[in-house]
């Protein structure tokens, strides 16, 4: 297995690509794994938005941020695509064997759909949900399964949300779609276990990105109130009384990619402060 047991949350040697990283959450599990000492290839639409990403990922590691024990890091790569062009998956896969030369480990990752009621969504738009939440993470999946068999540690980790267990006022469609992800993520544990390959799924709840307050204002405007009362009941439905750091959910993501984890794989692992009320 590539990686130290000796430091069993080490990277070091393995080769990451980060879907949708040049900023939230992608942004703050690309900063983790760089820290953890991967190499990483960073995804997003637009080219500008990934070089400062990647002058943040620099930055970091230049001021010490690196894991204690990692003694190499390095400059992240960039591509800049759409996930939603079916082209985009191919692609990707290809630079990381073009920069890299392997695959070990594939981060799905991608915008959230619009905020809103059922009455409020188009066809179409339910359609482009669709495309956004499943389609592209399976055809990103596909795309890279053959050169994760060929890495003696592969991981893929998809961010879903929390809206895959329990549903979110004025989240209708990611409410609708996310819990395929579950399914999905459940059937290739079971597909490609022997192969050796560990798939899980991260569900965060609410976190200190664009999006939250995106979805607050939606929410707020919806129910006639101000988008501060929003937040005030979303910090109370979380016992931790906080929004999360994307960097938390950043070393979740790197514990299930690390030698740490050898034997998680099928599981969608909440990261929510609590939010999620069942069993």
């Amino acid at each position: 297995m590539t990686g130290n047991i000796n430091m069993p949350w080490s990277l070091e040697g393995r080769a990451a690509v980060c879907l949708a990283a040049s900023k939230g959450l992608g942004l703050g599990i690309a900063r983790e794994m760089a820290a953890a000492g991967a190499r990483i290839l960073l995804v997003s639409r637009r080219r500008e938005p990934l070089e400062s990403a990647a002058a943040l990922i620099v930055k970091d590691l230049e001021s010490g941020a690196a894991y204690p024990g990692v003694t190499v890091w390095h400059r992240p790569e960039l591509i800049a695509a759409d996930l939603m062009e079916e082209e985009a998956a191919p692609s990707i896969v290809a630079q990381a064997k073009k920069h890299f030369g392997r695959l070990d480990i594939l981060v799905n990752n991608i915008g959230g759909p619009p905020a809103g009621l059922f009455h409020q969504h188009s066809m179409e738009r339910w359609e482009e949900s669709y495309h956004r939440l499943f389609g592209s993470v399976v055809r990103q999946i596909k795309a890279a399964h053959p050169l994760l068999q060929k890495s003696d540690a592969p991981r893929v980790l998809t961010v879903t949300s929390v809206a895959a267990r329990q549903p979110i006022e004025g989240l209708v469609l990611s409410n609708t779609f996310r819990p395929g992800l579950v399914g999905l993520v459940k059937t290739l544990a079971q597909e490609w276990g022997p192969d050796g390959i560990l798939i899980n799924n991260l569900a965060p709840g609410m976190f200190a990105t664009e999006r939250i307050a995106e979805v607050e204002e939606a929410t707020a405007k919806q129910r006639g109130i101000s988008r501060e009362a929003v937040r005030q009941e979303r910090l109370a439905s979380i016992p931790l009384g906080r929004f999360g750091d994307p960097r938390e959910l950043g070393r979740v993501a790197v514990f299930l990619a690390s030698p740490a984890n050898s034997y998680i794989t099928g599981q969608t692992i909440l990261v929510d402060g609590g939010f999620y009320k069942g069993l």
